[in-house]
């Protein structure tokens, strides 16, 4: 009999009658513990051996092929596909209601407006940057039927971005990091004000002292940097012509003067003093630092092309950048106060005026037969391009920011790499971690060839135009017989380092490297896009605990190198059918 809180004990002597009773109840409670433990045993022995039963059996099921593997991952893409497209479905709905809806109110003229907002929501130009400025609040007394309108698309504009944020976290949960990526760029479309999807973005809300007065003022989304600059106590202005500069420089700044050390110059002293490269001018921007002695306008544009560059690849090989782990942080601390990331050192580029200066500057890193337009050393980590009046140099600037970029984010994993080749192989010095020095080299290469391609234009980006003089001479390596060239893919991936760039046939291997990075990326809407950054990757971030292992693509994408070769055909060849439909002009 157990004691309950306040209970008396008496103590003393009991009757032979207790205590007899006492016994027996402890002999029901042995007896009862030895028939429990017997029973526990049993049980234990029991599910011991049906555990074991089980993962014998789970074992020897027989394991899912890569095909199947591939098959199961492709209807879960096309699955949030479709649930993509019904959000879409659903707002174009909203619209075609609020189109009856301004029938009935009398304001059947704004049915137009309806019609050109919806070109912009769900139009077929998708590389929209999303609006600077944030929309101002709709009036709160008495509102026209136009406000109210306004209100209602606002609503509906929402609403279904939600929805769409909602289906990208999913997304990038069940490991679609580039499409999750893709659908924040839709959110922005419907809702430019989503705060958590700007956050993804790097972006942050500003408001400008200098405006707090102003009623169609409510402030604008911007990266940190720029925040930084415009903050106490820089208070610069991203001027168009001159880049950041003081606020209080403006005036001087257009008048045609410029400081110079401790005091101001003319524009033209200024071009003197500057022609030499050692007193370049720099112009600095989130993520690069731009060297020159063309013109400091020269700089700003190039630092705004790059710029533009680097967003776009952030934004579109989202996989590449950042961890799976690290992606479904960034998620999370959107909707969290740390969602400002720390900033990395800026990528220097040196941009010479003439051919012979970025010549003389590069003597001595480079053989003496080298020749090339630009280049980025690893070792300097720094790239050189030089001012062509003659032919357009953008191509060579988005081919060696190519290499930069991805070189400037994985520079600590390569060097975590090399300290565990050195522990694998018990080297006594820590060995240069030579990038794809056994297979997979076209990939450099080939995905500098494809970022040629990159265009801003008035109408957004434009990249991959298979009418780009690369992707031409590809499709003619394969169709013409005259030109005709082309390494099987299983031996192509399969290119090390120093046999791609000491082939005698470099020129066609580059070409051909620049056709099978327009099929990845583009191949029947894609599918092989995040496979693609998965390798790059792999290559980039080498694993230091499986550190003498190449990384396969037929691995990654679950193919045979036999189907790449036919699909890499298909791909040319559709497209090739595809250019020859267009009417010639």
């Amino acid at each position: 009999m157990s004691l309950r809180t306040g209970q008396k004990v008496h103590v003393g002597f009991r009757s032979t009658k207790a205590t007899s009773r006492r016994r027996f109840a402890e002999q029901i409670a042995t007896g009862n513990r030895t028939i429990l433990t017997s029973f526990c045993q049993r049980l234990i022995r029991h599910l011991v051996v049906t555990g074991c039963l089980l993962l014998i059996g789970l074992f020897s099921l027989p394991s899912l092929s890569a095909q199947q593997r591939e098959e199961i991952r492709e209807r879960r893409r096309h699955a949030f596909l479709e649930q993509r497209e019904k959000i879409r479905t659903d707002l174009h709905d909203d619209l075609q209601t609020l189109r009856s809806w301004c029938t009935e109110e009398g304001i059947a003229d704004r049915i137009s407006y309806l019609d050109a907002v919806e070109t912009v929501l769900l139009g077929d130009i998708t590389d929209i940057p999303a609006p600077r400025f944030v929309q101002p609040p709709l009036p709160k007394t008495t509102p026209t039927s136009g406000d109210e309108l306004e209100s209602r698309i606002r609503k509906a504009r929402e609403t279904r971005a939600a929805e769409l944020y909602k289906l990208a976290r999913t997304t990038l949960n069940a490991d679609f990091p580039t499409l999750a990526f893709s659908l924040i760029e839709e959110v922005l479309r419907m809702d430019p004000d989503h705060r958590y999807a700007r956050a993804i973005q790097g972006q942050e809300l500003f408001l400008d002292s200098q405006r707090r007065n102003d009623p169609d003022y409510a402030g604008e989304w911007v990266n940190a940097f720029e925040a930084e600059m415009r903050s106490p106590p820089e208070h610069r202005v991203d001027h168009p012509q001159f880049g950041w500069i003081p606020i209080a420089h403006v005036t001087r700044y257009e008048q045609g003067e410029r400081p110079w050390k401790s005091d101001w110059v003319s524009a033209t002293r200024e071009a003197e003093l500057r022609r030499d490269f050692r007193n370049a001018w720099e112009v600095e921007t989130e993520h690069f630092l731009i060297r020159t002695n063309v013109s400091r306008e020269a700089g700003v544009r190039m630092s705004r092309q790059l710029e533009t560059f680097y967003s776009w690849l952030q934004q579109h090989l989202p996989g590449f950048f950042e961890t799976p782990e690290a992606m479904k942080e960034r998620f999370l601390n959107a909707s969290t106060r740390r969602s400002r990331r720390t900033r990395m050192q800026p990528m220097e580029v040196n941009f010479f005026a003439t051919r012979d200066e970025y010549r003389s500057h590069l003597r001595g890193k480079l053989p003496p037969d080298f020749e090339v337009n630009g280049i980025f050393l690893p070792e300097d980590r720094a790239s050189y391009l030089y001012f062509n009046p003659v032919e357009d140099s953008m191509s060579t600037m988005f081919h060696e920011a190519t290499h930069q970029i991805f070189d400037h984010h994985t520079l600590s994993d390569r060097r975590t790499a090399a300290r565990a080749l050195q522990r694998r192989l018990r080297l006594q010095r820590i060995p240069e971690w030579k990038i794809c020095e056994h297979a997979n080299f076209w990939l450099i290469e080939g995905l500098a060839c494809y970022f040629e391609s990159f265009r801003i234009t008035d109408n957004g980006i434009e990249v991959g135009d298979p009418t780009y003089v690369r992707f031409e001479t590809a499709r003619q390596r394969l169709f013409n017989p005259m030109y005709f060239y082309y390494v099987p893919m299983q031996t192509f991936f399969g290119l090390g380092q120093d046999e791609f760039k000491n082939d005698p046939h470099r020129e066609k291997l580059y070409t051909q490297a620049s056709g099978t990075a327009h099929f990845l990326m583009h191949y029947n809407d894609g599918m092989y896009r995040d496979e693609l950054v998965t390798l790059l990757s792999a290559v980039y971030r080498p694993d230091p605990k499986n550190i003498l292992a190449e990384p396969r693509f037929d691995q990654i994408a679950g193919v045979s190198f036999e189907d790449l070769d036919e699909q890499y055909r298909k791909h040319t060849q559709a497209v090739e059918d595809a250019l020859s439909a267009i009417p010639s002009q």
